[in-house]
């Protein structure tokens, strides 16, 4: 009813529950298995004896009925604080020898997910796309997790992580009906060593890797699901896998799936918490307004790692398709740099073979330009690369080629690109300094958009806990996800009593983001960080060239690609961009190494200690 308090269950991993976006106070373990178990059989009558079965198993009190009640009774009261005891009853209501739970379908996340997956079954592609993803992001762990092992738990348990399979099989294969065969294929190859007995995974992920024009690694993967299934459970491929197998060898055109030349994008996933973007909104609406029209453009997208480029383009193909424009994506990798005219096959396909196989550079791209224009002369489109710091070389020359020859083409070439990458492309910084090309540098975001993403993540949050959250990760959104995940695995309520919380849990969050960056780092690199972070306050060039045991002149450069990175800040003192990156370089030294600098700067303080030296006060 409007006006009435807004409730919310959760059980797709913890069981929480909120009230108004606030944490409820759910109480201890077995008060919770009672609302577990009222939830497991959704709007039906659970047998007092049941919830009695769920709470205690074996081991039952001398009045589990008495205790039952009372442990209703203080959930009415958690759930329900505004009413009198007479009037609780309206979430957990008294029905005949039990209890039942009565909510809306949506105020559940195992229900509402339930009801998208069956909605997806019946929608066109594009919008099943976005119905499954926003379901499964409603995942935050595995079902009832605090009941994992319970007998009472096993069935409902079981059968929402079924559906739980089948729905992403259900979203990457209609990813991959749709045109994303390159884009899907990471995702079932993940699903694949999750569960290899499944053979529908091993059918998508062959499709997949024959429509990226891999039909050598196509084929390779049938023949590893064939001997999993032969090992495992002495069983050949089924009917389905081993009709494709023949199709792929006979490379049958019925595997094609949609039209390579031009292969439709699908309404991409919905950004959920896109905030503090309205800028960055409006001038991608404008773009597009511009390319209905029949004007062309360039837009580059910068910003460090994780401040939201991928998810801003995210947005620009939902507003793109949504008004009937095609959108041509790609996506770079580091592992690819490598591989010539990578990025250009991901966006035309079969379309790009005769051009490419020029022998003279010059007649590649007069071939691809062409290419383009006569795309361009049967509709308006979108060219979008991510990552195009790690585009290959000959691709990002084709853009840079292409964006200076836009003048009266309808095509909007859209590219994002991480600053401060070592080996930043020099194409790249040509198109920043190029006067046609707009430039977007997406800053981080503000308290308030940290505001934000608590309440939708955590529940509406303390001003405090608020904004250390916003100081522990500079305002970086994926920084923030990571933390705000860990906090809500962790059942961390946003409140001023767990302030100190946020930053050792946010510390072990980040670990693994901020180690792969530095690895893609020279050693030296790494190496001059972790020296930072033992130094702590007082670090200096010199006395992180001390502690390195490197040459003052590579600590220099060092510090240079660490700022440029935003990990370090840019000037003096040295400190990084933010508490979490320096506990996470921190945690991240390895223990002979940690022994080592601990070692080292041992005797840095003594040495200092001496008459005419400096203090160094390390950390």
């Amino acid at each position: 009813m409007e006006g009435q308090p807004v409730l919310n269950l959760q059980v797709l991993g913890e069981l929480t529950a909120t009230r108004d976006g606030a944490v409820v106070d759910l109480g201890g373990r077995r008060q919770r298995a009672v609302l577990a178990g009222l939830a497991m059989q959704r709007d039906q009558v659970v047998p007092a004896d049941r919830l009695v079965d769920c709470v205690w198993g074996d081991h039952l009190p001398a009045n589990a009925n008495g205790a039952l009640q009372a442990y209703v009774s203080h959930l009415r009261k958690r759930l329900e604080p505004d009413a009198t005891a007479r009037q609780r009853g309206g979430v957990i209501a008294r029905a005949g020898p039990g209890y039942v739970l009565r909510l809306p379908p949506d105020a559940v996340d195992a229900w509402a997910f339930e009801a998208a997956v069956e909605s997806a079954a019946g929608q066109a592609p594009a919008d099943a796309v976005c119905t499954l993803d926003a379901a499964l992001r409603s995942w935050r762990g595995p079902a009832y997790a605090d009941y994992a092992g319970e007998p009472w738990a096993e069935a409902e348990i079981a059968r929402l992580t079924e559906l739980r399979g089948v729905a992403r099989e259900h979203l990457l294969g209609t990813r991959l009906e749709l045109g994303e065969a390159e884009l899907v294929i990471g995702d079932l190859e993940a699903l694949v060593k999750e569960d290899p007995l499944r053979e529908e995974r091993w059918r998508l992920l062959t499709l997949a890797l024959y429509r990226a024009h891999r039909q050598a690694a196509a084929l390779a993967a049938l023949r590893r699901a064939r001997e999993v299934l032969a090992e495992e459970l002495g069983v050949d491929p089924g009917p389905a896998l081993r009709a494709l197998e023949a199709e792929v060898l006979a490379q049958s055109p019925s595997l094609d799936g949609v039209s390579r030349s031009a292969p439709a994008v699908p309404r991409p996933r919905t950004p959920d918490g896109l905030v503090d973007r309205d800028h960055e909104l409006a001038v991608l609406r404008a773009k597009l307004d511009d390319l209905a029209e029949g004007r062309g453009g360039c837009l580059l997208v910068e910003g460090p790692a994780g401040i939201g480029k991928t998810r801003l383009l995210d947005e620009l193909r939902r507003l793109a398709v949504g008004t009937g424009v095609w959108v041509r994506s790609a996506r770079s990798s580091a592992l690819e740099q490598g591989f010539e005219w990578g990025v250009v096959r991901q966006l035309f396909g079969a379309g790009a073979d005769d051009a490419v196989g020029q022998p003279e550079r010059y007649a590649v791209f007069r071939g691809l330009a062409e290419v383009v224009t006569r795309l361009a002369d049967d509709a308006p489109f979108v060219i979008c690369v991510d990552d195009a710091q790690w585009c290959d070389e000959p691709s990002l020359e084709l853009l840079a080629y292409v964006v200076r020859r836009l003048e009266g083409l309808p095509v909007l070439v859209v590219l994002a690109a991480r600053t401060g990458e070592p080996h930043q492309a020099d194409v790249v910084a040509e198109l920043v300094a190029d006067e046609t090309v707009d430039v977007l540098r997406l800053a981080p975001l503000s308290e308030q958009g940290t505001a934000a993403l608590v309440t939708d993540r955590l529940g509406r949050g303390a001003d405090t806990f608020v904004a250390t959250c916003h100081r522990m990760t500079s305002g970086n959104p994926l920084l923030l996800r990571q933390l705000l995940r860990a906090l809500a695995d962790q059942g961390v309520p946003p409140d001023a009593a767990h302030v100190d919380t946020v930053r050792a849990v946010g510390s072990r969050a980040i670990t693994s983001l901020v180690a792969l960056r530095l690895r893609r780092m020279p050693q030296t690199v790494t190496t001059v960080a972790r020296a930072v972070a033992m130094l702590g306050p007082v670090a200096d060039l010199v006395g992180v060239a001390h502690l390195a045991q490197l040459p003052e002149e590579d600590v220099a450069s060092a510090l240079d690609l660490l700022a440029r990175s935003e990990i370090l800040r840019d000037g003096h003192p040295l400190d990084f961009v933010n508490p979490l990156v320096r506990d996470a370089i921190h945690a991240d030294v390895p223990t002979g190494e940690r022994a080592l600098l601990v070692e080292r700067l041992s005797r840095l303080k003594s040495s200092s200690s001496r008459p005419g030296h400096a203090g160094v006060q390390g950390q």
